[in-house]
């Protein structure tokens, strides 16, 4: 029996019973489009996220200490240039302030960076206004874009040229700093670049009155020498000091994602199965129905093979319309919210760990744009997945049509 029969005799069963196979498609086709579009989706943000993490560069690390009682000097600054791997260390201050801007008192962080350490920390930052601080300066700063403009707030908080109050400390010691800079929104960093106010470490150690660093970050020769300057990290701190590396951001953000993608997947797969049911269900129903018509093609000499090839082939093409339709449509949910939710996802924020950072909570990024990222492994596993499926649930009842006696098949009321 040729191949090109077995089709037509598959598409004239379904063509039959319009109704039941269109809603069997519909169910295939739900279920398709469902793993396509929310794997596309997740491996878009992936990608998204990854894409703002590599901003930092695959050779940086960040140490801070493991609790409060370990502090950094300058003597642990030199201690960790001398380690093999190293290829520049930059020690930052950081502290909690309250401001007296135009909008009240709002409490901030103030990060103490040297001018050309902030460029090789925040490379490519766009300045809305402004400029960054002098070196020698001890009351210039520069303001993050979510410090300028806070969101519950319909002026800015700070302007550029303005003069305001930083106050530090239960004691309230505070000094008068001038902002000239403000910057653009940034997005994920090392640091917490849209929320934080800027100046020199020596203007913070002024108002703070302390010389200590609140964490170093490191930048390797290479993104091979991350083990080996951690590992030597480790030796030497112990416990009492926590590091995080970009390529570990990357591991966890993959494999967070990743696992998500598998759920989500899963879930979805979930309505393939009821639909696997549906043609079950409308195989047994065709074989009862044309029980008459296998008794005169098994009278003609068909064998079973044939018998069960001409249903698998009905079968098998529920299972190929469901999954192109379904494909298309994934790709068309993908693409239609991604723009629909691209205004709000390209301003919303997401908290997380912050590098280096403790709990959840902490801001790691600002924004990010996504869009969906199809593969072309996942398209063809689901494809096959969903014929698949649509064969083994025909396969029963193709298999009881392919044994029936012609004599009692015949005999059929």
């Amino acid at each position: 029996m040729r191949a090109s029969d077995t089709i037509r005799w598959g598409t004239k069963g379904l063509k039959q019973r319009k109704l039941r196979a269109a809603l069997t498609v519909l169910g295939i086709m739900i279920g398709t489009a469902a793993i396509i579009a929310l794997t596309s989706q997740t491996q878009g943000i992936q990608v998204s996220i990854i894409g703002e993490i590599d901003k930092l560069g695959s050779n940086s690390i960040t140490v801070r200490p493991a609790s409060t009682s370990v502090i950094f000097t300058q003597a642990d600054v030199d201690t960790i240039s001398q380690i093999p791997g190293v290829s520049e260390v930059m020690p930052m201050m950081q502290s909690a302030v309250r401001v007296y801007g135009s909008g009240g008192v709002r409490s901030f962080t103030v990060i103490g960076l040297s001018p050309e350490e902030f460029d090789k920390l925040v490379p490519d930052a766009v300045y809305s206004e402004g400029r960054i601080y002098t070196e020698d300066s001890y009351s210039e700063v520069l303001v993050g874009a979510n410090v300028e403009n806070l969101q519950d707030m319909t002026t800015p908080f700070l302007v550029v040229g303005q003069s305001v109050s930083l106050e530090y400390g239960s004691a309230g010691v505070s000094r008068e700093v001038q902002v000239v800079g403000a910057l653009e929104p940034y997005g994920f960093s090392m640091i917490s670049v849209d929320d934080s106010i800027f100046m020199t470490t020596g203007g913070l150690s002024a108002l703070t009155g302390r010389s200590s660093y609140s964490a170093i970050y490191i930048k390797t020769t290479g993104a091979g020498a991350e083990d080996t300057v951690t590992a030597y990290l480790k030796a030497y701190y112990g416990t009492t000091v926590s590091t995080l590396s970009v390529s570990q951001i990357t591991q966890i953000v993959s494999t967070i994602t990743g696992l998500l993608t598998v759920f989500l997947g899963a879930i979805a797969a979930i309505s393939l199965f009821v639909a696997g049911v549906g043609i079950a269900n409308i195989m047994f129903v065709s074989v009862v129905e044309r029980t008459k018509e296998i008794g005169v093609l098994k009278a003609l000499g068909f064998k079973g093979r044939h018998i069960l090839s001409l249903f698998l082939s009905e079968a098998a093409l529920l299972g190929i319309i469901g999954g192109i339709l379904g494909i298309l449509s994934g790709v068309a949910i993908s693409y239609i919210v991604t723009y629909l939710f691209s205004g709000s996802i390209g301003s919303s924020s997401f908290t997380g760990l912050q590098p280096g950072g403790s709990a959840a909570t902490k801001q790691i990024a600002s924004s990010f744009s996504d869009s969906p990222v199809f593969s072309p492994e996942i398209i063809a596993l689901v494809f096959l997945f969903a014929v698949g499926l649509s064969v083994m649930a025909g396969f029963y009842p193709a298999r009881r049509a392919s044994k029936m006696n012609p004599v009692d098949a015949l005999r059929h009321e």
